[in-house]
């Protein structure tokens, strides 16, 4: 069921950036094996800001409850504009 929605949800994207070439933009993102990226990318909206990572590994909830590892979406939110180079734009503590 989690791989028809992810399956889902690629196509959607797709079809999307299909229709309005160069809109998103996914950038591998370096991992802990070594720069290589580790099955994650970061994918930016290019014409709205919005932002997301996609990893082959994250800890996923699913309907009834139960934890497991597998691919998916995490919404980082949305970008905005800064005053000057190097400007610290939103600060999220972990």
């Amino acid at each position: 069921m989690r791989t028809r929605w992810l399956i889902v949800g690629i196509l959607v994207l797709a079809t999307q950036a299909q229709a309005e070439e160069g809109r998103y933009e996914a950038l591998p993102l370096a991992g802990a094996d070594g720069g290589k990226g580790g099955g994650r990318a970061l994918i930016v909206d290019t014409r709205e800001g919005h932002v997301w990572v996609w990893s082959e590994n994250e800890l996923l909830n699913s309907p009834s409850g139960q934890r497991r590892y597998g691919s998916g979406f995490i919404y980082q939110g949305k970008l905005r504009p800064g005053t000057q180079p190097g400007e610290i734009i939103e600060q999220q503590s972990r």
